[in-house]
Order: C-alpha cells, then structure tokens, then sequence
C-alpha cells in the first residue's frame, strides 16, 4: 500500500472570527470526506492566524501513480473558493 500526504495551505479572505475560520475549516475537511473511505484529512498546525489554514489529506491506494493523479485532481480541487485562496502545497509519496 502507498501513502499519499498532501499539505495545502490557503489563505482565507475576509475572516474576522475564529467562528468564520471553523466554518471554512468545516467546509473543506468535509468535501476532502465526502470523497471516499481512502481519504482523510486533518487541519494541522500552522502560523496561529486567523487568515492562514494547512490541511493535510491522506490517500491509501495500492498504485502511486493512481494516489499521484487523485491528489494533483484535489489540488485542482482547492485552488480557489469564495473565501480561501490556495497559497502553497507539499505533497509526498510514501
């Protein structure tokens, strides 16, 4: 089995409160679920600010050029919402 780990980091637009933060938070973490049983994914600790956000998704598969394709699909996925930008990604195969 291959693990696939991808790190995203956004920056969020417009958010004053931790309440808006969780909501994006929410949002995100659920649509990365909704996906499928080999998927998860975690908020992780980033720089403490209202305004910046890291998730990191992992992928089970047994193929890496599949977990490859699946998490580029996500990275897609994510560029850009209504209040978030995607700011940079990591992304390992293991």
């Amino acid at each position: 089995m291959k693990i696939g780990l991808l790190t995203l980091s956004f920056r969020l637009e417009g958010v004053d409160s931790i309440k808006e933060r969780r909501s994006i938070v929410k949002r995100l973490l659920a649509e990365v679920h909704r996906l499928g049983a080999a998927f998860a994914a975690c908020e992780v600790r980033g720089d403490g600010s209202l305004r910046s956000l890291k998730i990191r998704v992992a992928h089970l598969s047994d193929d890496p050029r599949y977990t490859e394709a699946v998490l580029t699909r996500l990275e897609r996925r994510f560029e850009r919402g209504r209040d978030y930008r995607l700011a940079d990604t990591e992304r390992e195969i293991l």
